[in-house]
């Protein structure tokens, strides 16, 4: 296969907020776009769907469209496993675990006629929804080192364990959460911290707080550099 040929949809599965619907998808995803950004703390994905007929049985008891059915309004779950097409295109796999599942974000561009639905499913990983109903009203030690308050606020407020690749830092840094978001915290503290595997002469302040498949990294961009 070549790198051009069409991506397979091994599981492409929505799941309703309340558990009770799920449906397959991977049928009517005619488009499929997937983003990884060392200035954006999470991941991203967006996904044009297109169903034709109605697919869903509505709360009162008849066949509907997708959008309508299910009904589609935004903190759905979704499986996604795409397989590889090429020997070094490995493809993307968010079915493994719960932890790694991705969520509907907000939907657009809705189209929605008597025979045939369209609309754009704006997927982000499961922190990201977390991040916007939790705030940080903790103070932090100045004894502290920055890299542990990153993990602290990782662990504590995201409830999340895909905080994986960690560049410790030297500097530390007491600060007052203000009822800040995790995600607002820890980009803001990324800008202050200095990597502990620096010289007191060299050291730079510069960090990148973002997440890929494999779940959150805290690095140093002279390590990232170098």
């Amino acid at each position: 296969m070549a790198a051009i040929d069409k991506s397979l949809y091994e599981k492409f599965i929505i799941e309703s907020v309340d558990g009770s619907k799920t449906v397959d998808i991977s049928a009517g995803v005619v488009s499929f776009n997937y983003f990884e950004n060392l200035y954006s703390p999470m991941i991203t994905a967006r996904a044009v769907v297109v169903n034709t007929g109605n697919t869903v049985r509505g709360d009162d008891g008849k066949m509907q469209s997708l959008y309508n059915g299910f009904p589609l309004r935004g903190g759905e779950r979704v499986v996604i496993k795409i397989a590889g097409n090429t020997r070094t295109n490995k493809g993307l796999d968010f079915s493994d675990s719960p932890s790694k599942y991705l969520y509907v974000g907000s939907i657009t561009n809705v189209l929605v006629t008597s025979g045939k639905e369209t609309f754009t499913l704006n997927l982000v990983s499961r922190e990201a929804i977390t991040n916007e109903t939790v705030r940080v009203g903790k103070r932090f030690p100045s004894s502290q080192k920055i890299s542990d308050s990153v993990d602290d606020i990782c662990k504590n407020y995201l409830s999340t364990n895909k905080l994986y690749d960690v560049d410790e830092t030297q500097n530390p840094y007491g600060f007052i959460g203000n009822m800040k978001k995790p995600f607002t915290l820890m980009t803001w503290l990324a800008s202050k911290s200095v990597p502990a595997s620096a010289s007191k002469e060299d050291a730079t302040a510069g960090y990148f707080f973002f997440e890929t498949q494999k779940g959150f990294r805290f690095k140093s961009i002279d390590q990232l550099i170098d």
